[in-house]
């Protein structure tokens, strides 16, 4: 006895391979510090250069502030054709007294995070506003054809 196909199988096999192949694609990004090397952080003795020596360069120090560091890390995943969305983040602060020791640590999450609303100003600027006609007949008679002197260039003989 034999069996056919039907052509309706083959779109069914093909989705159900192509969809076998689609998995969460995890992307890590910022600060990956060793195993261990953040439960080494202690207050009050360890000064700047233990903490870069133990966890490394922070990912950004404060504005208006260079006595806070921030080390930041993220985790994006997206699906297939998918927006990636953030599945992990972590945000360790470490504030330093004015002697450069540790003051403070806090750690933050992605349950800490807030979204930031961007501003819809538009700042000002200075300056003439000229219209179509002064734009284009602006430049008229400011350029002048090329200036040649006694001397165009380097010699390219070589010699004097």
């Amino acid at each position: 006895m034999r069996r056919t196909v039907s052509l309706a199988t083959f779109p069914l096999a093909l989705a159900a391979v192509m969809l076998a192949a689609c998995d969460n694609i995890a992307d890590l990004r910022g600060f990956t510090p060793t195993p261990g090397a953040v439960d080494k952080l202690e207050v009050g003795t360890q000064s700047r250069e233990d903490i870069q020596r133990l966890i490394g360069s922070p990912s950004s120090v404060a504005t208006f502030n260079p006595n806070v560091w921030y080390y930041i890390s993220e985790k994006q995943e997206f699906w297939g054709p998918s927006r990636p969305w953030i599945s992990e983040q972590s945000v360790i602060q470490i504030t330093f007294n004015e002697s450069g020791r540790v003051q403070n640590i806090k750690y933050f999450d992605l349950k800490d995070a807030q979204n930031v609303t961007m501003v819809a100003r538009i700042t000002p600027t200075s300056g003439k506003e000229l219209t179509v006609l002064e734009q284009i007949l602006g430049n008229v008679g400011k350029f002048s054809g090329p200036r040649q002197s006694g001397n165009p260039g380097a010699p390219t003989t070589g010699g004097p």
